[in-house]
């Protein structure tokens, strides 16, 4: 039976209960000699919970051109595997070329002034040194150096500008992986970030999805069976709990999860419905209950004799185990709990 099915069972049950005490009387039951009593036991249990959610590639990115143009030509086409650094598209880039170029070729003056300015800085360096120059001479030939060489750092700088914005000219992918959105032709005018394709790395799928609060148990590394969302598959396959985030969400007061699938086979598509079972890595101990012990208003509690005293413990529905029920809460070895308790029996009901 899944729990949300025994949930109803037991609120039905708790339901027809409380009617027949309140037939025989309000205090129909309370005396210590009429109630029932059985011990709790403890059994092996191990967690599971299912998680919805949508299978998203495990790296994605959106790319466009960092300068304006026109586009020349389209490399990749769509649905086409890339590497990391693999051209994908071009603008013209004719313009840029011959911008380059011409800072190449400023360069190349640069330094030849640089030469020249050198070489008379030697000469007056000499000329000074005999007492053949004035002090003003030799400071201009030493002005004459020190330009030269600024402008041959403005000269490379003004390549690596030029170089930059013609390599700006060719995308290329920062990861490797799956060109799955373009445009259809080259020719098209588009703006300096415009984004015009879209790259995703399908060698691995993830699955974010949340769970409820007392689903907290769950921690990194844990297995999970995800199973295919496409119609007439069956097809299941193995992942790991990467990720569990140590918040609840402060609107749904979930906590978010997330699986890897590695080398995801067909019927696992990106960006599809998927549904994951999730295992804990190891059994933990509960407590198992009769179905009559449980009341199921206003939530799910049991109430516990303790001596000459009742108290009413609230308890987390887990299965059912045939007669009885497994539940979690404040309940240990050797409790007693009331079977068909009165309503009022240990506190509120």
């Amino acid at each position: 039976m899944s729990p949300r099915r025994l949930v109803w069972v037991l609120l039905l049950g708790s339901v027809a209960a409380g009617c027949q005490r309140e037939a025989a009387g309000p205090n129909a039951g309370v005396a210590a000699a009429e109630l029932k009593t059985v011990p709790v036991t403890t059994a092996a249990w191990t967690p599971e919970v299912t998680l919805d959610g949508t299978l998203e590639p495990i790296a994605s990115v959106q790319l466009g051109f960092d300068v304006p143009g026109r586009i020349s030509a389209l490399l990749t086409p769509r649905g086409t595997a890339v590497n990391k650094g693999e051209a994908i598209a071009k603008l013209d880039d004719s313009i840029a070329a011959a911008q380059y170029a011409q800072a190449q070729a400023a360069l190349a003056g640069a330094e030849a002034q640089l030469a020249a300015g050198e070489a008379a800085w030697g000469r007056a360096q000499a000329l000074n040194a005999a007492g053949g120059m004035s002090a003003q001479q030799f400071k201009e030939a030493e002005a004459g150096v020190l330009g030269g060489r600024a402008g041959v750092e403005q000269a490379r700088a003004g390549v690596q500008m030029a170089r930059t914005n013609l390599n700006n000219h060719t995308l290329r992918a920062p990861i490797a992986g799956t060109l799955t959105a373009g445009p259809d032709n080259a020719g098209t005018m588009i703006g300096a970030g415009t984004p015009l394709f879209y790259l995703e790395d399908l060698s691995a799928l993830q699955l974010k999805g949340s769970v409820p609060e007392g689903d907290a148990w769950i921690r990194e590394g844990m297995s999970a069976t995800v199973h295919s969302s496409v119609p007439g598959s069956d097809a299941t396959v193995e992942a790991k709990v990467v990720r569990v985030i140590p918040a609840l969400d402060p609107v749904t007061r979930r906590l978010p999860v997330e699986l890897r699938i590695d080398a995801p086979p067909p019927g696992f598509l990106a960006h599809g419905y998927a549904k994951a079972e999730i295992r804990a890595l190891e059994p933990m101990q509960v407590t198992m209950v009769p179905h009559a012990a449980i009341v199921a208003r206003p939530e799910f509690s049991v109430v516990v004799q303790r001596g000459d005293t009742y108290e009413r413990v609230i308890v987390e529905v887990l299965r059912e185990d045939g007669e009885n029920t497994l539940v979690r809460g404040k309940l240990a070895a050797g409790d007693v709990v009331v079977l068909y308790p009165p309503s009022g029996l240990g506190g509120e009901g």
